[in-house]
């Protein structure tokens, strides 16, 4: 199954600029900013966390998610009274994270600042050279227009939960019964990589109108038309899993096609009524991917439904 891009479909670029106060380095990267969202890319601006907390939540989140890198190193001190520079000591650290997760980079380094520095001289990015700060967000722009093979902003590193609404199947039992199976998408957005060992899970229910939780292990799922948990997503492309089925005259309880040895795995939900159900895709190669859907289940199986939570009214 594949899904045509989603139009608002955009790559994050993590700018990593310095921004000191009651300088022109706070407009120079908000231009930037403004450049590559013209180009359709989704930037992000770095800015300097004080704590470890704020590394974590901000920072080390932005830059895992990211699938390209711009490197800005503005001129600081001069080293040892000598006509040469420091750079910026954040922005190097953000480079040596970026260099470890193997996102593209383009490096730019104003004039007098020393070359091949730290971690620069190591991952060869190659920094260009400016000496105009001002011109420095069309030099930017044009240099990512030259690479358009490479810089693509129509994709980006993740897979998407995807539900639609009208997504299920029939099928019978063996013993003959007519089921109804709800699918759950995984969308893999990359351009070219492979999802690797890619398992699903049901990670927690709740009954909607009691907001009382119902006990669920970790356990995989199916994919639809395949007898293994773990399976391979092309790039661009859907793989479907069955989030649960419901049999035709039982259709207030709930059935999972789980790979299981014990029935005490088997999550209990069962009764008319709302739940709130929450998927979890893992891959060997990509981050987690999550999503919440919103279960109405009546004594009807046309009346039954699985949506987004943006869905409810």
């Amino acid at each position: 199954m594949e899904n045509e891009e989603a139009p608002a479909l955009r790559a994050r670029v993590f700018i990593s600029c310095g921004q000191r106060k009651n300088s022109d380095e706070v407009s120079i990267v908000s231009e930037i900013q403004d450049r590559l969202c013209t180009l359709g890319f989704d930037p992000y601006v770095a800015v300097q966390e004080q704590t470890l907390r704020g590394l974590k939540e901000n920072l080390f989140e932005q830059l895992s998610k990211s699938e390209y890198f711009v490197f800005v190193d503005f001129k600081r001190e001069a080293l040892d009274s000598s006509s040469i520079h420091r750079g910026s000591l954040f922005c190097h650290q953000e480079l040596a994270i970026a260099s470890y997760l193997d996102i593209p980079v383009l490096a730019f380094q104003e004039s007098g600042v020393k070359t091949d520095d730290g971690i620069l001289r190591f991952i060869q990015a190659n920094a260009l050279s400016f000496s105009d700060r001002h011109l420095l967000p069309n030099l930017i722009a044009n240099e990512v227009n030259k690479r358009k093979q490479t810089w693509d902003p129509r994709w980006r590193n993740e897979l998407v939960l995807e539900r639609d609404p009208k997504q299920y199947s029939l099928s019978r039992l063996p013993d003959g019964t007519l089921s109804r199976f709800f699918h759950i998408g995984v969308h893999n957005r990359h351009r070219n990589k492979t999802a690797r060992n890619c398992c699903a899970y049901l990670v927690k229910a709740t009954r909607a109108d009691t907001n009382t939780g119902i006990p669920v292990k970790q356990v995989e799922l199916r994919w639809a038309g395949y007898d293994q948990p773990n399976a391979y997503i092309f790039p661009k492309r859907v793989r479907p899993f069955d989030g649960f089925y419901i049999r035709e005259d039982l259709p207030t309880c709930l059935q999972f096609n789980l790979f299981a040895t014990g029935t005490d795995f088997i999550p209990n939900i069962a009764g008319e009524g709302s739940y709130e159900l929450e998927y979890l895709v893992v891959s060997e190669n990509f981050p987690e991917a999550r999503t919440s859907l919103v279960l109405t289940l009546a004594p009807s199986l046309d009346a039954t439904s699985l949506v987004p939570t943006h869905y409810r009214k």
